[in-house]
């Protein structure tokens, strides 16, 4: 069984969409960072600076998630829409597609200093600019949210304080904090909290709820960050709801 976020259903590789706020969450979204701003910041400059993350994001890993090399193939795989995106997924799953070992390592081993590089930097940007709305990086800026998704749990461990205050200053919508909040905890061996986590079955093709301990508890939580109760759920022990 394998362990997917909401998002990871929309899109496997990078989870390139996000929850839209909700319109009372955009209130106050263009707020200036706590930090001062430095006098050569402007929406287009954090705009780019977003670009040139996420370009470095995929330079390795969609070769490594879709087990080829070969950029005609890549290219086509890319292609696909994202019902086609997950029926490839699945099969090449199932059929044990994927790089050869040493290959596999040898592209990981250049993409994981970038994935650390690319959270240092957005958070610094962060820091700066508070997380990116329309009013600060310009509409059509590429979301930051798979650089969240790829970075380290370690990185996590500093970094969810950081999205918490965003959450809370109505910059940033609390869908992805959420998921990287329960994924931080399955990885602790800890029961998730907002029901983020899913899990997709290969074997019935069917995506789980997600698994929780507590309704009243994940339903409190969600509130305290401006989400909805969870309406689909299962009731679990705690070792099934970290994801063990």
């Amino acid at each position: 069984m394998i362990l997917l976020s909401t998002s990871v259903i929309v899109n496997r590789i990078c989870i390139l969409s996000c929850v839209l706020a909700p319109a009372w969450m955009l209130v106050g979204a263009g707020c200036s960072s706590t930090q001062e701003r430095t006098s050569d910041w402007s929406p287009e400059a954090y705009h780019a600076a977003l670009d040139a993350i996420m370009e470095s994001d995929q330079r390795y890993r969609s070769a490594i998630a879709w087990g080829t090399t070969d950029p005609v193939e890549l290219a086509k795989l890319e292609a696909l829409d994202d019902d086609a995106n997950m029926e490839e997924s699945i099969r090449r799953h199932q059929e044990g597609i994927e790089l050869d070992p040493e290959v596999k390592k040898a592209l990981w081993d250049k993409q994981i200093p970038i994935d650390q590089a690319n959270t240092r930097e957005l958070m610094r940007l962060v820091d700066l600019y508070g997380w990116p709305t329309d009013e600060t990086a310009g509409e059509g800026y590429a979301s930051p949210v798979p650089v969240l998704i790829h970075m380290t749990m370690e990185d996590a461990e500093w970094v969810l304080p950081k999205l918490r205050a965003e959450v809370g200053a109505g910059r940033m919508d609390p869908g992805p904090y959420a998921m990287i909040y329960d994924r931080k905890q399955q990885h602790d061996s800890k029961p998730q909290l907002y029901g983020k986590m899913q899990a997709f079955d290969s074997k019935t093709r069917t995506v789980l709820p997600a698994a929780i301990v507590d309704i009243d508890e994940t339903n409190r939580a969600r509130a305290e960050i401006g989400m909805e109760p969870l309406e689909e759920y299962r009731i679990t022990d705690a070792k099934t709801a970290s994801g063990h």
